[in-house]
């Protein structure tokens, strides 16, 4: 029998593990659209920025034009948004582009505007434009323009060993405490979507001739009047060949073989587009993901891999070192889009699904999972919509409260020497608690609500908001010459990468492949 959630409390606060932040560190990863004039812009990716290849703190994500900052890890949440903040003051000052507020992109009219991004001519920089290639030629270059926020959490060994006393920390109990927070946040992550989702609406041009859901808003743009997260639905991070995956998270190895099959199973229609055409090749290979990247979820276990390492075998070696968050839209009403209130709220999400009851996640499950997933990111605003809890009808409102009361019990055990932690935590759930009762003051009820008063289109919405981050990162006065040195320091390391002889790329590629 697993302990029950308020057993693991107990022992959490017999063991003064309740104070998580002796014990934690999480980074931010952004991405963010770069925008010029009206459309998506076609530039390179700006020299000030560094190379994208080596750079640590900015790169690019799909597309040349859609930006990826990086913050480094840190002990404690302040730090992480402040570095967060100085990376993006620090972009908005270098490029004259405008830097897309939204998770959904501007309006694009044509995708051959949407240039893959180019990281140089070593193999590394070679593999890494093949699957995006691939990524463009399997779903469209349209979808992977969207953007949204990584949140990287990770607890360290000393963590574990406490929590295990006397046996240590071992790499499977790890491990097992890690998969059940995800299999506990995969079954709540519905509750993050409904708070924090803030892509009610995308432009037409977003849309094109694919078959959808959606109703018109205004000449330009199309939205459903409950959604929360189009970026979540099939219109934006879903694959249809990876709904059959079915994975489940209840250990380790399951999970690697599950993610090995993905890797290794060809797929009928990516058999049809074929690995080369002539010389060129045209995806990673033709099977379900190209890489363990390709993977969509809310959230992923991980572990830090070296250039040429794979996830999958460094996983399955070593074990999970941290989880990534990757269901957080860009709120546009955040300079930032993300705030420091929303950091500590997802870190007491995580904290309650780590405590939480340690069960297994059966088929059955996963389907439920998957529809409530659906329903909240298509109607979650909608009044009195229900969702499944262990089989049974429930309104979303109550399955929400239920949730938050965990996250309150959790903060409240918080001990008095970390009570700025634990005022942090409760004031964050307060705030969230509001948006339960009033789905309206929600980002993406905002986000509805602000278009139709003002008559904007989504194109007008981004730049009011890109203005007033704009003038307020032009403000920014901190020093930012990290992120100048940063940027020479990446040419020079792409230059030594550069200069090193390498096998054809072809074999490179044979070795990759083979390396699982």
């Amino acid at each position: 029998m697993s302990e029950t959630f308020q057993e693991t409390l107990d022992r959490f606060s017999d063991l003064n593990l309740l104070n998580f932040f002796k014990y934690s560190e999480r980074g931010i990863e952004k991405e963010s659209l770069r925008v010029s004039g009206s459309s998506i812009s076609t530039s390179d990716h700006p020299e000030k920025f560094g190379a994208a290849l080596t750079n640590p703190h900015i790169t690019t994500d799909f597309s040349e034009a859609l930006l990826e900052v990086i913050t480094g890890k840190r002990k404690k949440i302040d730090d992480s948004i402040d570095d967060l903040e100085m990376v993006l003051a620090f972009c908005h000052q270098n490029t004259e582009d405008i830097i897309w507020p939204g998770s959904i992109p501007c309006s694009i009219e044509d995708e051959d505007q949407i240039r893959i991004a180019e990281y140089g001519t070593s193999n590394s920089a070679k593999l890494k434009e093949l699957y995006r290639k691939g990524l463009s030629l399997r779903y469209g270059s349209m979808m992977q323009c969207v953007s949204g926020i990584h949140y990287n959490f990770s607890l360290n060994d000393s963590f574990f060993n406490i929590w295990n006393g006397q046996n240590g920390c071992t790499k499977d109990f790890q491990n097992k405490k890690y998969l059940n927070l995800v299999r506990n946040f995969r079954r709540n992550a519905w509750l993050l979507i409904y708070l924090f989702g803030a892509s009610p609406v995308v432009p037409n041009s977003f849309i094109g001739k694919r078959e959808n859901f959606l109703y018109s808003l205004n000449k330009d743009d199309s939205f459903l009047e409950h959604s929360t997260s189009l970026r979540m639905s099939q219109l934006g991070y879903m694959s249809e060949a990876q709904d059959n995956l079915n994975i489940a998270y209840n250990s380790l190895e399951e999970y690697t073989d599950n993610l090995k099959l993905a890797l290794t199973k060809q797929y009928p229609p990516y058999q049809e587009i074929g690995i080369k055409d002539g010389d060129e090749f045209l995806q990673i290979n033709d099977c379900i993901i190209q890489i363990e990247n390709e993977y969509y979820s809310s959230i992923r276990p991980k572990r830090v891999v070296s250039s040429g390492e794979r996830p999958i075998n460094i996983l399955k070696e070593k074990g999970i070192e941290y989880v990534e968050v990757r269901c957080m839209d860009n709120n546009p009403f955040l300079n930032n889009s993300i705030d420091k209130e929303t950091a500590y709220f997802i870190e007491a999400f995580l904290m309650t699904s780590l405590v939480d009851e340690d069960a297994p996640c059966l088929s059955e499950e996963i389907i439920e999972i998957q529809n409530n997933w659906h329903s909240v990111v298509k109607e979650g605003r909608k009044p009195n919509l229900n969702l499944k809890i262990k089989g049974e009808s429930m309104p979303l409102k109550d399955a929400a409260n239920i949730f938050l009361e965990k996250m309150e019990r959790f903060a409240n055990s918080i001990p008095e020497e970390a009570k700025d932690l634990k005022k942090n935590i409760l004031n964050s759930i307060k705030s969230q608690k509001e948006k339960i009762i009033n789905s309206d003051i929600t980002p993406s009820g905002r986000i509805i609500r602000e278009m139709a008063e003002n008559n904007w289109t989504w194109q007008e919405f981004n730049q009011v908001y890109f203005k007033r981050n704009k003038d307020f990162f032009t403000e920014f006065k901190k020093d930012l010459s990290l992120f100048d040195n940063s940027a020479k320091k990446s040419f020079a390391e792409l230059k030594e990468i550069e200069a090193k002889k390498e096998i054809p790329f072809e074999i490179y590629l044979k070795q990759y492949l083979s390396s699982i």
